[in-house]
This record gives C-alpha cells, sequence and structure tokens, in this order.
C-alpha cells in the first residue's frame, strides 16, 4: 500500500515474494503497480482515500466478525513477535557486560529507560536490531522511521517531530555516519531551545556501507579493507563537536551507565548529546 514493492539494494538468493502468492497492490503512482512483481490487482489510488472503501468491501464480506481466521493468523503473530523479543533481550542482557557496548544492548538499555510517553526518531541503520521489538510506542505518533535509502535524516527530523509534540520527550537514535550528513542541527536545536536527546551510535565508521560492500563479495570481502569507510585519524569528538554548537552532552561506553546518562538528558530541559560508543565489529 502507497510505496514501492521490495526494492533491494542488493541481489538475495531469497527472494521475498513466494512463488504463487497473491499480490494486491495499491499506489498513487501507476509506475509502481506491478513494476517489480506482477499483481493479480492493481489499485490506483490515494491510500487514505481508498482504504476506507476496502475496509468496508471487506466487512460486507466477511460480516462484523471478520475473517474466521484472522483471530488466529493475530494471535500466532503476536506470539512469534513476543518470542523474538524475548530471544533478542536474552542476548543484550548476554552482552551486557561488553565495553565498549553492543548496538543491541544500547538499545535495549535506552529501551528500558525511555518515559512512555516518549516519542523516538530512528535512524541507527546498522544497529537498528531491537528498536521495533524493545520500544512499545504506544500510539501512531510514538515512532518516526526512516523510508528510503538516503541517510542524514534524524537529527532535523528530530527537530520537526520535536516542533510538532512540543509536550512530549523526543529521542533519536541516529548512527555516527548519519550524523555527520546534519550536524548543523545541533545548532539549531540550541538556538531555538529544542529539547531532543540525541543519542549517537558511534562505532567509528559507514558501517553500513561495510557491510553492503562486504556483501557484494568483491575485494574488499577478501581482504577486509573497505576504503574510506573509517571515521578515525582523527576519531571524531562528538560530544566536543555538539558543545561547539551549543549542545551539552557527555560520552557512554557501559551499559551501566546509559539509564543514568538519558535521566540527565531528558532531566536538562534543553538539547542533549550522548556520545555511545558501541561495538565496531558488523558481522
Amino acid at each position: 500500500m502507497g510505496g514501492d514493492l521490495f526494492t533491494l539494494s542488493l541481489p538475495d538468493d531469497v527472494d521475498p515474494m513466494p512463488p504463487g502468492l497473491t499480490v494486491v497492490h495499491l499506489d498513487v503512482n501507476p509506475w509502481e503497480l506491478g513494476k517489480n512483481y506482477p499483481a493479480a490487482v492493481a489499485i490506483l489510488g490515494e491510500p487514505k482515500a481508498t482504504l476506507p472503501e476496502l475496509s468496508e468491501a471487506l466487512r460486507r464480506q466477511t460480516g462484523k466478525q471478520g475473517h474466521p481466521h484472522a483471530a488466529k493468523r493475530t494471535e500466532a503473530a503476536a506470539a512469534a513477535f513476543a518470542a523474538e523479543r524475548a530471544e533478542l533481550a536474552r542476548r543484550a542482557e548476554a552482552e551486557a557486560a561488553r565495553v565498549p557496548v553492543s548496538p543491541l544492548t544500547l538499545v535495549h538499555e535506552v529501551a528500558k529507560s525511555m518515559p512512555a510517553d516518549a516519542v523516538l526518531v530512528d535512524e541507527a541503520i546498522s544497529s537498528a536490531l531491537g528498536i521495533r521489538h524493545f520500544f512499545t510506542c504506544a500510539d501512531a505518533k510514538s515512532f518516526f522511521g526512516l523510508r528510503g535509502g538516503g541517510i542524514g535524516w534524524g537529527l532535523p527530523a528530530a527537530l520537526g517531530v520535536k516542533l510538532a509534540l512540543p509536550g512530549r520527550p523526543v529521542i533519536a537514535l541516529v548512527g555516527d555516519g548519519s550524523a555527520m550528513y546534519t550536524s548543523q542541527a545541533f545548532w539549531t536545536a540550541a538556538h531555538e531551545g529544542l529539547a531532543v536527546t540525541y543519542v549517537i551510535f558511534n562505532n567509528a565508521s559507514y558501517r553500513i556501507l561495510k557491510q553492503r560492500t562486504r556483501a557484494l563479495k568483491g575485494f574488499s570481502a577478501e581482504d577486509d579493507r573497505y576504503v574510506a569507510m573509517d571515521l578515525d585519524r582523527p576519531l571524531i569528538d562528538f560530544v566536543g563537536l555538539a558543545k561547539s554548537l551549543g549542545v551539552p552532552g557527555e560520552r557512554v561506553e557501559k551499559s551501566q551507565d546509559v539509564a543514568t546518562a538519558l535521566g540527565r538528558a531528558l532531566g536538562s530541559g534543553g538539547p542533549y548529546l550522548i556520545d555511545a560508543r558501541i561495538d565496531p565489529s558488523f558481522s
């Protein structure tokens, strides 16, 4: 509905659309309909206007109780998701002693300490495992994520979210590579007094590019050298960078320090940066 259908950044041995699957594709752009996968039913329409009509048609077909298997499917999906969440939480706890902190543990610690009414802005990119499992996101305005392949969106987007929802805490999880695209947003946060908490996932590299490059199985995968993908020599001092633009902050390397740092950030009453040093491996 309303988006391109599995445009993959890299080829994969697994086809995301199983053979024989019936595809019903709704989009406002006729160019997208049936472009990547043939659609049994292609509907040209604006989703907000079209979905209510489709929902009503389904209700007429299935009655007030809905499809007889819908409840079982929902229950099975919820159980599978809960099992995935439990396994990820177990892994996060098992990795809690690692220094610097593992990305999964960092996500878990932030989720445990995040206020119930907080809004999450996600541009963690290659460190995003667990975000959609650990954060409850109680309403439709609790989560804002990236759609598309570009990066650098998270820092300024969090300011827009805060302007739109001034009464709610806003926490942005942003990769260090992404942060380097739009670090001037720190100045805007300070200048406008926008209380956004930024958690920088700092692995000192463009890890998403390393992952993609290795997946292509070229020379970089063979010799484990990735040209121009490390953010070192010198390492970026994100605390110093943010401070120079008017935003206070601190550096965190241990999982047990995440909750207290987040508490200081949310209690500061203004913008705040947490430079979280994470495990730089990317396997």
